[in-house]
C-alpha cells in the first residue's frame, strides 16, 4: 500500500508540490495547526463553530449583494467554501454549484450566438432595473447634474 492511499484526502496531495516554497510551508503548517485542533474535542468544537459563523456572514453579506450590480454569487459561493472547509454538507453543496455553473457555462458557450445576446440583454436590463430601483428608493446623489437625468426616468 502506498502512502499516497493512507493520506486523507488534501493532506499532503501533489498539488502541495506546486507554488512558490514559502506558500507551500504555510499550507503544511495550516494543515498541521488544524489536525492539532480537530485532535481536541472542545477546540474542534469551538473551531468549526466559528467557521460556520465567519461563513455564515460571508453568505448572508453575499446574498444581500445578489440583487446589486458586483460580485453577489461570488461572495456566496465563497462564504460556501469558507464552510465547506469543515462541514461534509457543504462540501456537497460547493461541488453541486460548481458543477451546475460548469454545465451553464459549456450550454451558453455551446448555444447560438443570438442566445448569448439575449441572455447578456437580459442580465444588463436586470442589473439596470435594481440600479434604477435603489436610486428611486434611496434618491440620486446630489453630485449628479440635473441635465444628465431624463424626465422619463422618473427623477424630479
Amino acid at each position: 500500500m502506498s502512502t499516497q492511499q493512507t493520506r486523507p484526502p488534501g493532506w499532503l496531495s501533489k498539488s502541495h508540490k506546486h507554488g512558490p516554497s514559502w506558500l507551500r510551508q504555510v499550507r503544511l503548517r495550516f494543515l498541521r495547526w488544524r489536525a492539532a485542533i480537530h485532535r481536541n474535542p472542545q477546540a474542534s468544537f469551538v473551531y468549526k463553530w466559528c467557521v460556520g459563523t465567519v461563513g455564515g456572514i460571508v453568505i448572508a453579506g453575499g446574498l444581500l449583494l445578489v440583487p446589486l450590480p458586483g460580485p453577489g454569487w461570488l461572495i456566496v459561493f465563497l462564504g460556501v467554501a469558507i464552510i465547506a472547509s469543515e462541514f461534509t454538507w457543504a462540501r456537497d453543496l460547493l461541488l453541486w454549484g460548481r458543477a451546475l455553473l460548469h454545465r451553464w457555462t459549456q450550454w451558453l458557450g455551446r448555444s447560438h450566438w443570438i442566445v448569448r445576446v439575449l441572455v447578456a440583454g437580459a442580465t444588463c436590463a436586470f442589473v439596470l432595473m435594481v440600479v434604477w430601483g435603489v436610486l428611486r428608493l434611496i434618491g440620486l446623489p446630489d453630485w449628479v447634474p440635473d441635465q444628465f437625468v431624463p424626465g422619463w426616468l422618473g427623477f424630479e
